[in-house]
């Protein structure tokens, strides 16, 4: 049976008002020796506070809602293990929605965690490339409805929104340079959807390199993804007929995906093709050839992400925050010299 604080102040010999009143912390002239005897007293009994009551009297859930495209990729899964391990050690609680790449998912998330009271909201873009409008429709949604939103990324950014990000141009660039080190110059890049500020930005980041070393840039060995391990796949049927020696996969599960594409067409990793990726996903390093790519600190923007939200329901913000991670080469033994 449920511990009312009735239960507590007849085990006190306590009113229910005195009760009420340590138990929620309020202003009073309560001995602080009594205030330590009905908290010892309502630990032992296992009281739990009703936290529906408590929102209504604090208007504050004391809740964060995170809504990634698709849980079964370990990216997301890890930002997410971030938040919540974040929420965890400061007492919050976290709402987890996986909108599985849909745009109205997405939307009705975002309601039905307006309805829970959340105290904010971080969202990972669902890769679309119809995703620029109906994520702004979307976060316009959250925006009116008053509730502290971070972004992943900076895709059709505006104040007042906070965003955790990566420095993508840096790791294309980082990524491209290294294969170029190694003196591949017919290099195939598999990205996600152009509409994305995370893809825009690794895509730069390649040409920078490309121009820097006066390598002529080819788009014939651009295959449009969409993050997906079998968009891969389709990259590789897409570049089978062209000359390249590397691929730098925008992500580590479409890595994946040039894993299997290659072994379809009888191509082995390295002797025939390097191959990079980028995120550092836990299979990376497991894979029969392990990967080498570009390591997100993910878990850590997670925990961010969380602390900018907390933050923003305890202080009055005047700027939004964006918060910058540093990027990682991780050398594995799929790219090798040529």
């Amino acid at each position: 049976m449920k511990v009312t604080i009735k239960d507590i102040a007849k085990a006190a010999g306590l009113s229910p008002a005195t009760v009420s009143l340590v138990l929620n912390n309020r202003p009073s002239r309560i001995a602080e020796s009594t205030k330590e005897r009905v908290l010892s007293i309502a630990h032992e009994m296992g009281y739990r506070p009703n936290s529906a009551a408590v929102s209504l009297r604090t208007n504050r859930s004391y809740t964060l809602g995170l809504i990634v495209p698709d849980i079964r990729n370990d990216y997301y899964a890890t930002y997410a293990r971030g938040m919540e391990d974040f929420c965890a050690e400061y007492g919050w609680n976290m709402i987890f929605c996986s909108t599985n790449n849909n745009l109205e998912r997405e939307r009705q998330a975002i309601e039905a965690l307006c309805t829970k009271n959340v105290d904010g909201i971080s969202l990972v873009a669902t890769p679309s490339e119809e995703v620029k409008n109906n994520f702004i429709a979307n976060r316009e949604l959250i925006l009116s409805m008053k509730i502290p939103l971070v972004q992943m990324d900076l895709t059709a950014y505006k104040k007042p929104i906070n965003a955790v990000i990566s420095d993508h141009e840096k790791g294309g660039y980082m990524a491209t340079r290294h294969l170029i080190a190694l003196g591949h110059r017919k290099i195939a890049f598999i990205t996600g959807p152009f509409a994305l500020e995370g893809c825009q930005s690794r895509l730069m980041g390649c040409k920078k390199a490309f121009e820097d070393y006066n390598i002529p840039w080819n788009d014939e060995l651009i295959y449009k993804g969409n993050y997906s391990y079998a968009s891969g796949l389709d990259g590789m049927d897409y570049l089978s007929d062209k000359d390249f020696t590397a691929v730098f996969a925008f992500n580590d599960l479409m890595a994946c995906g040039v894993y299997k594409g290659l072994e379809k067409y009888s191509l082995s990793i390295p002797e025939d093709i390097s191959v990079i990726g980028y995120d550092d996903h836990f299979v990376s390093s497991i894979l029969g050839v392990p990967l080498t790519t570009i390591r997100q600190p993910i878990y850590e923007m997670g925990k961010e992400s969380a602390r900018i939200l907390i933050h923003s329901t305890e202080e009055e913000v005047s700027e939004p925050v964006i918060s910058k991670f540093d990027l990682k080469l991780i050398v594995r033994d799929s790219t090798r010299k040529i």
